[in-house]
């Protein structure tokens, strides 16, 4: 195993030195000093605690966020405070119907075979595994769970409303069928504190080393979002150039319209003041036509931006 260096131009001019570890294969990885024994922080115990509590009285929760917040990580996280307590916890993963069914029944222990030897139809595998949750407590955890097809999400609802505790975890789930039924939180940005948190280790696992002024910098790209962070720290780290935030974060535009209303109000003062009837009239038009638009766009029916996008 050999080490080896190269310099590398970034988009500002800069340049620096990274260091890659070189494996008898010939395959390249930067050199890291993070301890893979040790897990990730969670930082969102307060919603694993409820989630969980949830959980244990016997109701189903769905649980919305954009991506990258980390659903993923709380549901690993909530599958591992149930099991720890003894808890049957069964996970879907991604594939065809069949396959989903497939990985529940192994991890349930339910039988994907017939007495003759033969595999189950996929219908035959959603019956078995619903008897043996009738009969048995377990645990479900869907997560992408907008991603499901229709017949999975019909089969949840029955399972709903056999009253079988389950999981959901999506990003923007349509505002239909299951994800209308069972109760819901959406996880909110972290704290600039935790981001901080979470963009250091990316950096110390990358070696390398970020001034507080660019971390501030790389920080408003991220809006909270903690894949959105270590991400940055990668792209920083190579040397690509990122200025855009992509997070799905909603900008208040209120100031904006306060202001935009406050330029018309002076343009009519002007008028007055320069005794100009044709800016005054100018002033006012444009402010009472703004003022209608926004009683028109507000009584407009809405799709809602939470439940459903």
């Amino acid at each position: 195993m050999s080490i080896k260096k190269h310099r590398r131009k970034l988009a500002n001019g800069e340049e620096k030195t990274y260091t890659y570890e070189v494996t008898p294969e010939g395959n390249h990885k930067p050199l890291s000093v993070r301890d893979s024994s040790v897990s990730p922080p969670l930082y969102r115990k307060q919603e694993k605690k409820r989630i969980v509590a949830s959980l244990l009285a016997n109701s189903s929760l769905l649980v919305i966020g954009e991506a990258g917040c980390g659903k993923s990580f709380l549901a690993e996280a909530v599958a591992v405070e149930l099991e720890e307590t003894g808890f049957t916890v069964a996970k879907t993963k991604s594939g065809t119907v069949k396959q989903v069914f497939l990985h529940l029944a192994a991890q349930l222990g339910v039988d994907s075979e017939s007495i003759e030897g033969k595999s189950l139809k996929t219908e035959e595998l959603a019956e078995a595994i619903a008897a043996w949750l009738e009969e048995n407590t377990a645990f479900i955890i869907c997560d992408n769970a907008h991603r499901m097809p229709v017949s999975l999400r019909c089969w949840l609802e029955r399972l709903h409303e056999l009253h079988q505790p389950m999981l959901l975890l999506a990003t923007f789930p349509p505002a239909k069928d299951i994800f209308l039924k069972i109760p819901r939180i959406e996880l909110n940005p972290l704290k600039d504190k935790e981001i901080r948190e979470i963009m250091l280790a990316e950096s110390s696992a990358l070696a390398m080393e970020i001034s507080p002024g660019k971390l501030a910098e790389l920080q408003q790209r991220v809006g909270g979002n903690p894949m959105l962070a270590r991400r940055v720290v990668r792209e920083e780290y190579l040397g690509l150039e990122g200025k855009n935030a992509d997070h799905t974060q909603w900008v208040d535009g209120t100031p904006f319209l306060i202001a935009g209303l406050m330029c018309l109000v002076i343009i009519r003062f002007l008028g007055l003041g320069f005794n100009s009837t044709s800016l005054y009239l100018f002033g006012g038009i444009i402010t009472v036509a703004i003022g209608v638009i926004r009683i028109m766009i507000y009584s407009l029916p809405r799709k809602s931006g939470r439940l459903g996008k």
